[in-house]
């Protein structure tokens, strides 16, 4: 029996490594996973920089040709304006000069004019009054032109700026993403492992019981061949004192030497034998002496107090021994009470532990989810003005297109 259970403490003993093994592979295999598709995402993440970025130059380069064919429009039509207005000028100019030319002095120095030469006089002045209106009204024109042209391109400017702000907010949201997932998963593979260490804890609670109950069948019991109890507390987690397997009357004489590891006790067994030893050759010399006295005859004095003495002795010794095994069935239970609270103390600041920094992760996971609404609540106001400067740019493109209808 005592065999079995040691072959049932070895497989168990045995078990536990290997579970450990199959936790950390899959642990090792989880955050492999994780690595190549934190790898990916920021392989992803880079080609799309680089895409945009080219699209952002291209966009440029669209934005200052745009404006080119602007300015060489804005150009054509001015110069369309001079070569309209200037030849009407001039030819206005030439007409009135030959009909003033042609007119005689006395005619010219006359009082009377006719009603023909100041209505030619009259409209002269006003083509002139007109064509300066209209000149006032070409360069307002061409001036409201180019305000708007620059507001366009400065517009342009902002919209581009806020498509890049979209774009590194959208990243943001990305890597947020990404790190809210690595923490889940890491909440998740703590919880397992969590849960791992509380089936081990289960399974060997269960193989103690067993161990204990078969040592028990065989009339055995386990004794702690370690430090005294106080030693056991600065001791790590999870450490194992050494057992020794002993019968019930081992056992019994072990308790009541007292405290100590399993070597002291021994040692207090030994000694306190030696004693017994020294007083029974003592007891067998006083023996010798008294037979010797009787058989020369000659009476002790003192036999029936040293019987007496001898009696009281013995009295005392077994109330000295059953007040020592008293005491060390006490000390007994002590040192058990404060293994047990030792144990229990540590299991719980290993709960406290887990509960902490499950917490933590709590925490961080709905850090995480407000930075997300933070960031997804700014990409909508970007894309709101952005969708704002779009009609803006709309309108003045209409109202461009609108004055040079009017022109």
């Amino acid at each position: 029996m005592v065999n079995l259970q040691e072959n049932t403490s070895a497989a168990t003993v045995k078990m536990d490594p290997s579970r450990r093994q199959r936790t950390q592979t899959k642990a090792t295999a989880e955050e492999q996973a994780l690595d190549q598709i934190a790898r990916e995402a920021e392989q992803r993440l880079a080609a799309r920089r680089a895409a945009r970025a080219e699209a952002r130059e291209i966009r440029m380069r669209e934005l200052e040709r745009q404006q080119r064919e602007q300015e060489d429009h804005a150009d054509k039509a001015y110069d369309m304006y001079a070569g309209v207005v200037l030849p009407i000028t001039e030819t206005v100019g030439r007409r009135t000069g030959s009909r003033l030319a042609a007119m005689s002095p006395s005619v010219l120095h006359s009082p009377r004019r006719s009603s023909e030469d100041s209505d030619d006089v009259l409209s002269i002045k006003d083509l002139r009054h007109e064509l300066k209106e209209v000149e006032e009204k070409f360069r307002k024109a061409m001036i409201l032109n180019a305000q708007l042209d620059n507001d366009k391109a400065a517009l342009g400017y902002q919209l581009e700026l806020l498509k890049d702000r979209i774009e590194e907010l959208q990243e943001e949201y990305a890597q947020l993403q990404r790190e809210h997932k690595e923490k889940c998963s890491s909440h998740e593979r703590l919880k397992r492992e969590h849960a791992s260490l509380e089936r081990e804890v289960v399974l060997a609670r269960d193989a103690v019981r067993a161990r204990d109950a078969a040592a028990a069948a065989a009339g055995r019991a386990f004794v702690e061949a370690a430090a005294a109890p106080d030693a056991l507390a600065g001791e790590p987690c999870g450490s194992v004192p050494p057992l020794a397997l002993v019968s019930h009357h081992s056992q019994q004489l072990l308790d009541d030497a007292g405290e100590g590891t399993l070597d002291v006790r021994l040692e207090r067994l030994a000694g306190a034998k030696a004693a017994l030893e020294g007083e029974v050759r003592k007891l067998k010399l006083q023996l010798n002496d008294e037979r010797a006295a009787r058989q020369n005859g000659v009476a002790h004095p003192e036999r029936d107090v040293d019987c007496e003495l001898e009696a009281l002795r013995k009295a005392a010794s077994e109330a000295k021994a059953r007040a020592a095994r008293a005491e060390a069935e006490a000390a007994l239970h002590a040192a058990a009470v404060v293994r047990l609270e030792a144990q229990v103390a540590r299991l719980r600041a290993r709960q406290d532990h887990q509960d902490e920094h499950e917490e933590l992760l709590k925490q961080e996971r709905r850090r995480l989810q407000r930075e997300a609404r933070e960031a997804l609540n700014r990409v909508e106001e970007l894309e709101t003005e952005n969708s704002h400067l779009t009609k803006r740019l709309d309108k003045l493109k209409n109202a461009k297109s609108a004055l040079l209808k009017d022109l």
